[in-house]
């Protein structure tokens, strides 16, 4: 007897169900083969040490700061060394960008006023304050001289009621004037010191006050970039610069520093400049110094608001470079790899200068002469950096 249709339908259905999860299955068998063969295939293995950049049986930490390269190994021949040498050149110390912030015109001397009045700056408020600056430094020795003054005139117009005062007493005392005589002069007396005391408190007041209103528009003026006592040194065709040094490299500049301008308006030539001064305090949302720079531009190239780079440090110096590919930076600091005797090499931190291009300038950790690691030395920055996190370790478990 032959199965109903229905039956028929029901047994297609439940093998092609069978199908589909032995499918399913195999599928999932064949995935995590390919998964485990990629986990621990030798493709891995190799990436890994990619990763960390060198063979661990061609390199490895010996000490603190120290690692052992092993000689002649395929690691060992990658390596290209170089021998630090001071160069003499006049390379900056340290490249900033400035701004042209005022600037004095042509035959300013000239013209039957003085220098100081006759500045273009950038702005239109750079200009109202420097004005302000200008009568405020103007009122302090009128207010100075008004002081001296009235103190003389309360001097000299105490002491002559007080010898009124005096002759009236003496009169009384011969019977040639009353009580009352002495009394009104006695009080015209205290009127006297009373006044004195006044005029003297107002004229003092407006000393300190001329003084403050002076001091507070110095400190804007700095805040807008402009340093006022450059502006009153008188001179020609000259213009002023400013430019924003990081606290970190403060320590780099110095006033009369030689400097070379280069601005954006003149990309084919430079113009020679100097550090005037520095301003009194850091700007507090940057942590900048501002520095100051005098630009002689005798030919009135330059106009208030014009960019420039600013090379700080141009003075003809020796110069201890070292290759770029030698420096590798792990965490915030750079260190370069210095030969320590036969296969060994230090770790030492290096504080370095401007990049010329061809070398870095090293301000600080090598010496003339140090072989360091030049070429490939970036091979070594896992190593260098489980070297140098090792050691702040120990250091933290020490005692």
């Amino acid at each position: 007897m032959s199965a109903s249709p229905e039956k028929s339908a029901s047994r297609v259905r439940l093998q092609e169900s069978v199908l589909q999860s032995v499918s399913l299955l195999v599928s999932l068998v064949l995935v995590g083969m390919v998964l485990f063969l990629l986990w621990w295939s030798p493709f891995r293995t190799s990436e890994e040490d990619s990763d960390k950049g060198t063979q661990p049986d061609w390199a490895s930490i010996v000490g603190p700061r120290l690692i052992r390269v092993e000689l002649g190994s395929p690691l060992d021949r990658k390596i290209q060394t170089e021998i630090i040498e001071d160069v003499k050149g006049a390379w900056p110390l340290l490249t900033v960008t400035g701004v042209v912030v005022a600037r004095l015109e042509k035959g300013a001397d000239r013209k039957g006023h003085p220098p100081e009045a006759h500045w273009d700056f950038q702005t239109l408020e750079l200009a109202t304050v420097y004005a302000d600056w200008l009568k405020a430094r103007a009122d302090v020795p009128f207010a100075d001289l008004q002081l001296e003054k009235i103190r003389a005139l309360a001097k000299a117009r105490v002491a002559a009621q007080t010898k009124v005062a005096e002759r009236m007493r003496k009169l009384v005392a011969a019977g040639t004037d009353s009580e009352k005589d002495l009394a009104a002069a006695e009080a015209d007396l205290i009127q006297a010191q009373l006044t004195a005391q006044k005029e003297t408190f107002e004229a003092e007041t407006n000393v300190k006050t001329a003084r403050r209103t002076l001091a507070t528009l110095e400190r804007q003026l700095y805040q807008a970039g402009v340093d006022p006592y450059l502006l009153i040194q008188g001179g020609s065709e000259l213009s002023l610069v400013v430019a924003e040094v990081p606290e970190t490299r403060v320590n780099q500049v110095r006033v009369g520093q030689a400097c070379l301008a280069r601005f954006y308006a003149y990309p084919g030539g430079s113009f020679p400049a100097k550090v005037a001064s520095l301003a009194p305090t850091l700007t507090r949302d940057r942590r900048t110094l501002r520095v100051f720079f005098q630009v002689p531009d005798a030919h009135d190239q330059l106009k208030p608001g014009m960019f420039a780079d600013v090379g700080l440090g141009t003075d003809t110096r020796l110069i201890r470079a070292v290759p770029p590919d030698a420096v590798v930076h792990v965490g915030a600091d750079d260190f370069v790899l210095v030969r320590d005797g036969g296969d060994t090499w230090r770790i030492a931190e290096v504080k370095l200068g401007e990049n010329h291009g061809s070398f870095i300038e090293v301000l600080a950790g090598l010496r003339a002469g140090d072989r360091v690691i030049g070429r490939n030395a970036i091979l070594f920055k896992p190593l260098m950096a489980r070297a140098l996190s090792n050691q702040q370790r120990q250091e933290g478990a020490a005692p």
